[in-house]
């Protein structure tokens, strides 16, 4: 269904694990945390480091920025200031790594706007066009992330708005199965032309477990057919794995369900997946 699987990569175990992704033939998506961004200020030669890797290895990455404390849709100018220094850090560390994509959360929580989809909507829009301009003029492209939201109507409202081609969704079917009061179906269909990042993991519908797909139960048949049936051609699909001894268990599943073809590593002719 897709010939790239890009794994969930925290930038500080980034040096432990990409030699094991190479192998496999994964592509990782870099995660820089607020920590991360304040050690890396005025620090150029990790990011150079991770470019030489990349290259070495000709693969490529995305990115998931921070999001603990942030809000795009914030009401308060100083938290949406915060929040505005944060993204660009990550954006000037994109200029470098050209990620596929930049995935970052929305900041909508429906309890904190009080169902309020009108005001997250405009806070939305005066935040994020601005840095849609700055990421399209530099050719990357963000993908706001489904978190909390029970439907994806203020999304879709969102992206409709900005309507840039460097703008889209990133579908996380963990937070869909947590949070959704709408099925796959209809969520799919109203952002199906939206959607240019997916985060693959599994739950049992208690908590944000990020397990290997099939230890849990999201129907993730029925999310691969629905992605053919609409069509829907994301830049990235990432296993957003938490634990990383299950990794390679993780890659089987996805060969073995028909979900990615892999190109095998030049180096040692081994085919990974199908």
């Amino acid at each position: 269904m897709f010939d790239r699987l890009f794994v969930h990569t925290p930038f500080h175990l980034f040096d432990e694990v990409i030699d094991q992704l190479a192998e496999l033939r994964l592509a990782p998506e870099i995660y820089f945390s607020a920590l991360h961004l304040q050690q890396l200020a005025g620090v150029n030669k990790p990011i150079e480091k991770i470019k030489a890797k990349l290259e070495e290895y000709s693969l490529p990455c995305s990115f998931h920025g921070p999001f603990l404390d942030l809000s795009p849709a914030a009401y308060d100018p100083e938290i949406a200031a915060v929040t505005r220094a944060r993204f660009l850090e990550v954006f000037a560390l994109a200029e470098i790594l050209q990620p596929e994509v930049i995935i970052l959360h929305s900041g909508y929580e429906r309890w904190r706007f009080n169902q309020n989809i009108n005001l997250w909507l405009e806070q939305s829009l005066s935040f994020w066009r601005p840095l849609v301009k700055r990421v399209a003029d530099t050719g990357n492209a963000i993908a706001v992330e489904n978190i909390f939201e029970t439907t994806p109507g203020g999304l879709r409202l969102l992206f409709d708005e900005i309507n840039s081609p460097a703008f889209g969704g990133c579908f996380d079917v963990g937070h869909w199965h947590l949070f959704a009061t709408m099925d796959l179906s209809e969520w799919l269909a109203l952002l199906q032309k939206h959607i240019i990042a997916f985060h693959l993991h599994d739950n049992r519908g208690k908590f944000d477990d990020h397990m290997v797909p099939g230890d849990g139960f999201i129907n993730f048949a029925a999310l691969k057919s629905l992605i053919e049936t609409y069509a829907i051609k994301a830049r990235v699909h990432t296993f957003e794995l938490h634990q990383r001894e299950e990794l390679e268990r993780g890659v089987k599943w996805f060969k073995e369900n028909d979900f990615v073809t892999i190109q095998p590593n030049p180096g040692s002719g081994a085919v990974f997946l199908r």
